[in-house]
């Protein structure tokens, strides 16, 4: 049975080769696997290329915008919690993932996939226990980077209406046990 996550199928996805990608996932035919699969794919990203982070982000886009339904706003967003609740384990191998994960959601944001209102609530109450990347200082480095890579790409008049849209309160993604991330305090 030919799966959308084996080694081959990542080289395609990889390789651009986006309805090839999205054929492999319905003949999978098994939406309950997406979140899951999602989550794999995001994980070996942090160990890619940023040119593929960047591919990545853009399939996860047009597959959640296909007009065949490939991926599910709710697939991604359960995808991205498990994602964020083994960063903590991630970051151990690949110490960049925080700030990789960033590209990707601001990627997800920007193309209005999913707001930065829920991708907020998804890293606050991110990690192996709910609200651990608070504590660890990941969750103000996800958001800081993910807002960067918002500003750099789009601007600031794009960045603060998101900001605006959101009524995410900056302040709150601080880690308790120090008052800056040098990532995020540029936002605050």
């Amino acid at each position: 049975m030919r799966t959308a996550v084996d080694d081959g199928e990542l080289e395609k996805l990889y390789a651009r080769d986006e309805k090839e990608v999205a054929l492999c996932i319905k003949d999978l035919n098994s939406q309950s696997f997406h979140p899951t699969m999602i989550a794999l794919w995001v994980t070996d990203s942090f160990e890619r290329k940023d040119m593929e982070r960047h591919l990545l982000a853009k399939l996860l886009v047009n597959l959640a915008r296909s007009h065949d339904g490939v991926l599910s706003q709710d697939q991604l967003v359960k995808g991205f919690e498990s994602v964020l609740s083994t960063l903590e384990d991630v970051v151990n191998d690949a110490p960049k993932a925080a700030e990789f994960l960033g590209h990707i959601l601001a990627k997800i944001i920007v193309e209005n996939v999913v707001t930065l209102s829920e991708i907020g609530r998804l890293i606050y109450d991110g990690g192996e226990e709910p609200g651990r990347l608070l504590e660890t200082g990941l969750a103000a480095d996800v958001l800081g980077s993910t807002l960067g890579v918002i500003n750099t790409e789009k601007g600031e008049t794009v960045l603060n209406e998101i900001r605006a849209s959101s009524c995410l309160r900056l302040e709150d993604f601080r880690p308790p046990h120090s008052n800056k991330s040098s990532i995020l305090e540029k936002f605050i």
